[in-house]
């Protein structure tokens, strides 16, 4: 090509420094980077990478395929069977106002109830082994037993422990996170903290799979009147990016018309709503104006993250959700020392609690010891992304209170 001048262009037909938009559309259109790298590599390394991006992008078509499908059988799940765990259904049964008249004429302080069926009573052995030494910890206990095997081997072995019996068939199977009966247990919870909240009864609700190196109840965040709600929280530290987001395994709620209002809220939702109860829980903590949520401490109160940090300053409870079934997590917190039965999983074995304390205490807990799970390996990698996603300047303030809820659909390969 040559200049007007009959001088040599310096640039060839395929290129000109005056290019406009419509120009360097054009101009991708036709030279595809792909043709340049089928250029530059040698034939064998195109055809890897080419193979190795169809095969990536086949892979997340059927993870999302597989996470639809999931999502809309978990909502249709809950669907069916929500009226099971209703709060209608509920406030008209003898067995809540029967757990009223327990309360009022027994507790002088408030209880804290915990959810299980027959395939979590390990995990509950496990805990009430832990807390047994704890002054004052079983006497506040109820547990919500949703089937009659779980009711009468934990009132066999621990006959002085409070049961609220709620037989659910919807969640006599096991489960998993983000499943159907996962979405309907939580459900359950929210409908309860309903009754409780519309009878004025202030609550905590805890899950068993927490360890306790000292009594959480011996620090009375009860008697604080300038929250409305205290929950739990993820994160490292304060700092964290994901500090205040509410990791809903310990919590304890101040009996209020604000603390109501946000549990019905928390129950309409998760009846309709493919989220986690913790994501509606940050959403509206965050957003709204007119309830007080404060946060226990991470020194207080920490999740699993704790033992893959320095194991300075050791909390008083650790909850150890890392695992996504109740089966391997009991077997990885063996792995950890958070192991509390003889091998019949119902005898007590206390030189085993206090060696985890002593552990926990001088910051050895062996994390190298325990295989680094599939489940384990899924939350570790999804909070290093969400926590880059909060740092983003602007955007990431921004999505805090919203990303919370969109979690379940975001974890494609859970």
């Amino acid at each position: 090509m040559t200049s007007a001048e009959g001088k040599p262009s310096i640039m060839n037909s395929s290129f000109d420094l005056s290019f406009g938009i419509s120009d360097v559309w054009t101009f991708v259109k036709h030279h595809r980077p792909a043709m340049y790298l089928q250029m530059i590599l040698p034939k064998s390394i195109y055809r890897f990478c080419l193979y190795s991006a169809y095969l990536f992008w086949f892979i997340v078509g059927l993870l999302v395929l597989r996470k639809t499908a999931n999502a809309t059988n978990a909502v249709i799940y809950v669907k069916t069977h929500g009226h099971t765990v209703g709060l209608d259904t509920i406030e008209n049964s003898p067995r809540f106002k029967d757990l009223l008249e327990t309360l009022d004429r027994e507790f002088t302080k408030p209880p804290a109830f915990l959810l299980l069926n027959q395939h979590a009573l390990n995990m509950t052995f496990n805990f009430l082994c832990n807390t047994q030494t704890l002054p004052g910890v079983h006497e506040r206990l109820i547990f919500v037993t949703l089937d009659e095997k779980t009711r009468d081997v934990l009132g066999e072995h621990w006959p002085h422990i409070r049961q609220f019996y709620w037989p659910t068939p919807s969640l006599y199977k096991p489960f998993s996170f983000a499943e159907g009966p996962y979405q309907t247990i939580y459900l359950l919870r929210a409908n309860l903290a309903v009754g409780l909240l519309k009878h004025g009864i202030s609550f905590w609700m805890m899950q068993q799979d927490t360890f306790w190196r000292k009594n959480l109840f011996d620090l009375k965040f009860e008697e604080n009147e300038q929250f409305d709600v205290l929950f739990d929280q993820i994160g490292d530290d304060q700092n964290s990016q994901r500090a205040e987001w509410v990791n809903g395994a310990n919590f304890f709620v101040h009996a209020n018309n604000k603390t109501l209002e946000f549990f019905e809220a928390v129950a309409s939702k998760l009846s309709h709503w493919y989220t986690p109860d913790m994501g509606i829980m940050i959403h509206q903590c965050h957003t709204w104006g007119t309830l007080n949520c404060s946060y226990i401490p991470h020194k207080i109160a920490h999740s699993w993250e704790w033992m893959y940090t320095a194991q300075k300053n050791p909390p008083h409870i650790i909850q150890l959700d890392c695992e996504t079934d109740g089966g391997s997590k009991l077997m990885q917190l063996a792995k950890f020392g958070f192991y509390f039965t003889e091998s019949d999983g119902r005898t007590c074995n206390p030189a085993a609690v206090n060696l985890a304390r002593q552990r926990m205490e001088n910051g050895t807990i062996e994390v190298t010891r325990a295989r680094l799970s599939w489940g384990r390996f899924q939350f570790k990698m999804y909070w290093w992304l969400v926590d880059y996603i909060l740092m983003i300047p602007y955007m990431g303030p921004f999505l805090k209170p919203y990303l919370p809820l969109v979690g379940y659909i975001l974890m494609i390969t859970m």
